[in-house]
């Protein structure tokens, strides 16, 4: 992996220049300091050369023999390589190996010269006319016991001098280049060790980056990489374990959300839809499925909530706004602004169902309607009676006792609606029964039928009544089941015309006792069916009256049935009559 990674590349190439410019500095210092020591040496053997030589000439120099001299010069300068010059102390050129002393200028100024003069040794590097190169000459100071003295240069060319350097600097190169590769293979092993784990924490890191929670890195090599891999593998842990703790929270989150019946829009800054939960799809009529990131007027129709949204975005104040019915349900809507971390302020919805309110408010005012208009007609019949009563009917034989037994009856109506309401009052103000008793069912229905016979003969009916033998008990109040059978049995005593035929039968039913009252009446038409329970639904009104009900009692039959856990329902037809059912439960 490292072979590919750029670091390595750069780490390597980092250390590879380094040892490259330490090797060459080192080098070039090297040589320096070599060159200067061999070219130290060089000149110290050439100044031992003169001196051998003017030991081999010494004798021909005292005696004057120019010829030997010369000779024994050539000779040696032959075998050196190297030129040789003779000079007096007036700089006069006594021999030379190759010119003719005599045509030769006078020596005695020469750098070489005078340093030897005045040290005993000599050296300058200068033109050569006459060897037409560029040269090194040396003189030496010999001087004799009588104080004569002479002076021998010798001059070697400059190129041959650096031709030996050369030698000496190839090998110095070689031995450079030895070095630099070595450093090149120490630089590759020391990138690579560190490379390595630098190449895998990057590899886990983008991994991590990327989703890859599961990935941990190698905590090895150096003590800085070993540290750094054990913060990476850290960190991963920790934004595993928060990835963890907020998708549980997310999970929770979205559980209470589902389950509120309450609907819940989050949306962003640009009204883009980022939280939903289903209650507000079912409250406002939308599909709750992939709205995440459309926008708000894409999903929710109602032109009053997308109104009062854009209200809300650009004033920063809560409104709350009611609409519907939608779907037949009426929803009360209140807008927010919601806070984003570094953005424009979202909006949050909260959508409540409202439709049992509205409804009960309705069923208020239908209820207050319905109890002002039940209590103004009979008392409106006893007020004008009474004041014809007033007026002298009270003194009429006949008249006086037929308005006294009108007003009776309807005081009578009074009195049934007055404690009708005060026993529905109760019934719903209660949760249940709060003393139960095992009631025989059998026993119970016998009884009322007993009751309710003379009524029934009243009108020449036929009342008969069928109870399924082994017939279970029931728990509950039997005064309020008493109440519920008769009120089943006075409806249809009252609506089954003369001569009709009632029937009650018990029976069982799964779990339930099934108390059924048939009659071959007039019937309820099946649009009044849904309604036939609410309080003070009549379906003749006028002839309900006429029968002095109070148009409650099938209202209590509902709540005694509630109240002991059961229920009751009703089945008819115009011109065949009805049957209503009461289920109670076993026990």
């Amino acid at each position: 992996m490292f072979r590919h990674s750029r670091f390595f590349w750069r780490l390597f190439l980092s250390y590879f220049v380094l040892a490259c410019a330490a090797a060459a500095g080192l080098g070039l210092f090297a040589a320096d300091r070599l060159h200067a020591t061999r070219f130290e040496s060089i000149q110290r053997a050439l100044y031992e050369e003169s001196r051998l030589v003017y030991e081999l000439i010494e004798e021909d120099l005292k005696a004057k023999r120019t010829g030997p001299m010369q000779q024994t010069l050539g000779r040696v300068a032959a075998a050196v390589g190297c030129r040789f010059t003779i000079v007096d102390n007036e700089g006069h050129v006594i021999a030379d190996t190759e010119a003719e002393p005599a045509t030769m200028d006078n020596h005695r100024l020469r750098p070489e010269i005078v340093q030897a003069a005045a040290q005993g040794e000599g050296a300058s590097t200068r033109w050569s006319h006459t060897l037409r190169e560029e040269v090194l000459c040396l003189a030496y100071r010999a001087q004799e016991p009588d104080g004569t003295i002479h002076f021998v240069r010798l001059a070697v060319p400059l190129a041959q001098v650096k031709k030996g350097l050369r030698v000496f600097d190839e090998s110095l190169l070689l031995g450079v280049a030895a070095v630099i590769l070595l450093s090149g293979a120490a630089c590759f092993l020391l990138a690579r060790r560190q490379a390595t784990p630098i190449a895998e924490l990057s590899s886990t890191a983008r991994a991590i980056a990327a989703g890859d929670l599961s990935r941990r890195a190698f905590a090895g090599g150096s003590v800085e990489a070993a540290a750094l891999g054990s913060a990476v593998n850290a960190m991963a842990e920790a934004i595993a374990e928060a990835k963890a703790e907020s998708a549980k929270a997310r999970e929770e989150l979205l559980a209470i959300l589902g389950s509120m019946t309450e609907g819940i829009i989050a949306t962003d800054g640009q009204r883009r839809i980022v939280l939903v939960n289903p209650a507000a799809a079912a409250l406002l009529d939308f599909s709750a499925a992939g709205i995440a990131g459309k926008a708000l007027w894409e999903v929710v129709r109602d032109e009053q909530v997308l109104q009062e949204a854009e209200q809300v975005a650009a004033s920063g104040q809560r409104r709350t706004l009611r609409c519907g019915p939608i779907r037949g349900r009426y929803v009360a809507v209140v807008i927010s602004p919601l806070a984003h971390a570094g953005g424009a302020p979202g909006l949050l919805l909260v959508a409540h169902d409202t439709t049992e309110a509205v409804e009960y408010q309705e069923l208020r005012k239908e209820f207050v309607a319905n109890v002002s208009h039940e209590l103004r007609t009979p008392l409106t019949f006893i007020k004008g009676f009474i004041e014809t009563l007033r007026d002298g009917a009270l003194s009429d034989p006949v008249k006086g006792p037929e308005y006294l037994a009108t007003i009776e009856k309807h005081v009578t109506q009074l009195t049934n609606l007055v404690n009708d309401l005060l026993e529905l009052s109760r019934l719903e103000s209660r949760a249940g029964i709060p003393r139960r008793h095992s009631v025989k069912l059998d026993e119970l229905v016998r009884k009322v039928v007993d009751l309710m016979q003379p009524a029934a003969q009243k009108k020449e009916q036929s009342l008969t009544v069928a109870v399924s033998p082994g017939l279970p008990a029931s728990s509950g109040d039997p005064d309020y089941l008493e109440r519920a059978i008769a009120n089943l049995l006075d409806n249809a005593i009252k609506y089954t015309p003369r001569c009709g035929a009632i029937n009650v039968s018990a029976k069982t039913n799964a779990a339930s006792v099934v108390i059924e009252v048939t009659d071959n009446g007039i019937g309820i038409p099946a649009h009044d069916l849904p309604r036939i329970f609410e309080r003070f639904y009549r379906v003749d009104k006028s002839r309900s009256r006429e029968m002095g009900g109070t148009g409650l009692g099938l209202a209590i039959v509902k709540h005694i049935a509630q109240a002991h856990g059961g229920s009751v329902e009703i089945s008819s037809e115009v011109g065949k009559g009805s049957t209503v059912r009461l289920s109670l439960p076993m026990g």
